[in-house]
């Protein structure tokens, strides 16, 4: 099929592993001499790659990282314990190995010397203990304190009744060993994320709360500057313990109109555009460009504040879960790209439940569950305030779909969008009670407890929706602590169904990855994560002059 299509594209889904662009190239060389003319590209070193960027980030401290746009700037400057290859295996980064005790509760990691900050200091495994602790510390404020919560002696500190963590201890220059006080299953799957990578305390000290706008890490790439609303340039760390980037540069732009993005990287001013999430684009079928698509671990859905007013009611949310007419809204304004999303883990995430029903779309059983919350045919329903923090055309379109939907039902809605993504996330989401709120998930690590638990339980920072139910915190506490794989899945397929039976969301898509890239860029490595962990050092730029609306060519 692909041969016949004038556009090339690539079609990846998750047990097919990564992908890796290497077309286009001048400069190559023979793979096996002994068998003739197959060649492999010899990658070419320099040249900046111009990214757009959604939203400007709140901050770029790992500490603080709660949001896609921050998370992949991020992602580029800072390294941690380990990693996730393109398969979502956990592979070593600065710790060349490691091992756990049978009880899963005493975790030994070898770190490999000679890794540097990018102010040239040495990483000991000491920075850890610090990097961990100062995520622990109340005074610090981290929204992911829950990371390490059942690291040993961690509640005695957080309550200020020990100076220390106990569990958090560097046996050695190059030796860390974390404890903890009871098992949890996904820990070593936890250590990959963004906002466990390691910072220097004494830079974090000097520069305070400076740091989150002027980072110092050890990956790949090192921080030059950072105009606010404009720009954020990254630069490639010759002394990286990995081997310097390809790249000589990368080049943020902060743009947050679909359209201009797309003019930008028609005209050959941007590497790439994402489409993830996005209204299409012509361009997707334009030959001088390659389209890339892989399912990705996302749900996007709208948040039900539970916590004042008609939506406190089960009957309320289910009936506007039942009222939304998902189908629709994924063939016309998506055109079937994407999946419609039935339950809350998305496709490809282990525990995903295919027999999940879902929600489907049923105007009778809408009226007869506001009828039941004493809201027959909508009659004294309070306004509904939906709210959202992205202004895409597919976006905004879903919230008039959305709309009208609603009130045809006799619940009435008012759309609000917020100014900026920073104020979305401090003054709208879970602040305002009654009120819905559009959110998208992008797992943080391949496991259902970074959904469910991160998004559902009671004490979680990220639930947005004031959910609480004590037998869904507890089915999530007992699948953290749980050794056998089969029941731990069963045991997040039963929160999930109770989540569900609860509606305090409605689960709208499974996200699709979708990004055009110019001809010449190659080594792109991808994951089900998304955008935010390609390997931006494994990129280069072919020495081939531009196929685009102008004849620049890569600086």
């Amino acid at each position: 099929m692909i041969a016949r299509q004038r556009w090339r594209i690539i079609l990846v889904y998750l047990c097919s592993g990564f992908i890796a662009l290497a077309v286009g190239c001048k400069d190559t060389r023979d793979a096996d001499e002994g068998q003739g003319k197959h060649t492999v590209p010899v990658p070419i070193s320099g040249g900046t790659y111009h990214k757009a960027l959604w939203q400007e980030p709140l901050t770029l401290d790992p500490a603080f990282l709660t949001d896609v746009y921050a998370t992949s700037v991020a992602q580029q400057m800072f390294d941690g314990l380990v990693q996730f290859d393109a398969n979502l295996n956990v592979i070593p980064c600065i710790a060349k190995s490691w091992e756990a005790s049978r009880d899963g509760l005493v975790w030994t990691f070898h770190l490999r010397q000679g890794v540097k900050f990018h102010h040239g200091r040495e990483v000991h495994a000491a920075d850890f203990v610090y990097t961990f602790t100062r995520i622990l510390d109340p005074r610090t404020a981290s929204p992911r304190a829950w990371l390490f919560e059942r690291v040993q002696g961690a509640a005695k500190f957080r309550a200020g009744e020990a100076e220390r963590v106990e569990g958090l201890q560097a046996l050695d220059a190059y030796t860390l060993q974390i404890t903890l006080s009871k098992p949890y299953a996904p820990f070593i799957n936890l250590l990959g994320m963004a906002q466990a990578q390691v910072v220097p305390r004494e830079e974090v000290q000097r520069l305070d709360a400076e740091f989150g706008r002027r980072p110092i890490g050890t990956g790949p790439f090192r921080f030059v500057n950072w105009v606010a609303g404009e720009e954020i340039t990254l630069e490639a760390n010759d002394a990286y313990s990995e081997g310097r980037p390809f790249l000589d540069r990368l080049h943020y732009r902060i743009m947050t109109n679909h359209q201009d993005i797309l003019a930008e990287f028609a005209k050959g001013a941007l590497e790439d555009v994402d489409l993830t999430g996005q209204e299409g684009t012509p361009l997707s079928s334009d030959p001088r460009f390659h389209y890339v698509r892989k399912p990705l671990l996302t749900t996007a859905f709208l948040w039900l504040n539970m916590g004042h007013g008609p939506l406190s009611k089960r009957e309320v949310r289910q009936a506007i879960n039942h009222a939304i007419n998902r189908e629709a809204m994924i063939s016309t304004i998506r055109q079937n790209r994407h999946e419609q999303a039935r339950g809350i883990l998305p496709l490809g995430m282990p525990g995903y439940s295919p027999d999940l029903a879902g929600y489907a779309y049923n105007l009778s059983r809408t009226r007869q569950l506001l009828a039941e919350a004493g809201y027959h045919e909508g009659k004294d329903l309070p306004l509904l305030e939906l709210w959202t923090g992205v202004t895409t055309t597919a976006v905004l379109q879903e919230h008039e779909m959305i709309k009208r939907d609603l009130e045809r039902l006799g619940i009435r809605v008012e759309l609000f969008t917020a100014a900026n993504w920073k104020q979305y996330k401090t003054a709208v989401l879970g602040k305002l009670p009654g009120a819905m709120y559009r959110y998208s998930w992008f797992a943080d690590f391949p496991d259902p407890d970074n959904f469910l638990f991160a998004l559902f339980h009671s004490q979680s920072p990220d639930n947005y929706a004031n959910y609480s139910n004590p037998a869904v915190d507890h089915l999530l506490e007992q699948a953290r602590s749980e050794g056998d794989y089969l029941k731990r899945m069963q045991l997040y397929r039963q929160a999930e169904e109770l989540i569900m039976a609860d509606a305090p969301v409605v689960n709208l898509v499974y996200y699709t990855f979708e990004t055009l890239f110019q001809p010449y860029v190659q080594g792109i490595v991808l994951n089900a994560l998304g955008e935010r962990y390609i390997p931006m050092e494994k990129i280069w730029l072919d020495a081939t002059p531009r196929v685009s609306l102008t004849t620049a060519k890569p600086q």
